[in-house]
């Protein structure tokens, strides 16, 4: 599928594509940009290069799964145990955490669960309407306090909650990915930097090397 109009990339990182092939299919009758491609367009021998690559992919991931240390995750938690819960800084006792995939949320909730943090409400792109209410009870600091509530104090996402959405009874925000769209950092910080945030806001960036523009 190629559709210059539609934020592809954006559908695919939070793990959309369904719904994308659905608004390519609506579309391609009236957007002269979007084409569809089959089989037959492709060169001679694109498939077995794309199975060579997919081999050396499955080769890689083996390798990767063989590494049980997660020196970023250790880093995190060396933070998490001793200053984003410091009620000095964090008096709500909130916090909002955000990575770019869903394999990543997934990994964090079980790692969280794991060291002892039992209160971590998970949100990507398919449980996000579901927990709309829960979101609000919990993290929204512009609903009536009579409908507070704390039965979570971290919240980890995808993309889905970096627009639309207030989780500002959390001051804390946590990048664990950094996205390289500076207005995607910005929309983030946008959760809980907002009118009636009940505390200065601070925000950790995990950034990709020592060295980054």
């Amino acid at each position: 599928y190629i559709a210059p109009n539609l934020k592809v990339s954006d559908y695919i990182i939070e793990d959309r594509e369904d719904e994308l092939i659905q608004l390519i299919a609506s579309l391609k009758d009236t957007d002269p940009t979007i084409e569809i491609c089959t089989a037959s367009d492709f060169q001679p021998g694109f498939l077995d290069r794309l199975k060579n690559d997919y081999e050396i992919l499955n080769m890689l991931v083996d390798n990767w799964e063989k590494i049980d240390h997660d020196p970023k995750f250790d880093e995190f938690l060396l933070y998490l145990n001793n200053e984003l819960f410091d009620k000095k800084n964090n008096p709500q006792q909130k916090l909002v955490i955000f990575s770019e995939s869903k394999e990543t949320t997934d990994y964090l909730l079980k790692k969280l669960n794991n060291h002892g943090y039992s209160k971590v409400l998970e949100v990507n792109s398919k449980n996000r309407k579901h927990l709309v209410q829960t979101i609000k009870e919990n993290f929204d600091a512009n609903i009536p306090k009579s409908q507070y509530r704390s039965d979570y104090n971290i919240i980890v996402s995808t993309e889905v909650l970096a627009e639309g959405v207030n989780l500002h009874r959390a001051n804390i925000i946590v990048n664990y990915d950094t996205p390289w769209n500076s207005t995607r950092l910005m929309q983030r910080i946008g959760r809980v930097n907002r009118i009636g945030t009940l505390a200065p806001v601070y925000i950790y960036n995990f950034f990709p090397t020592a060295k980054v523009n």
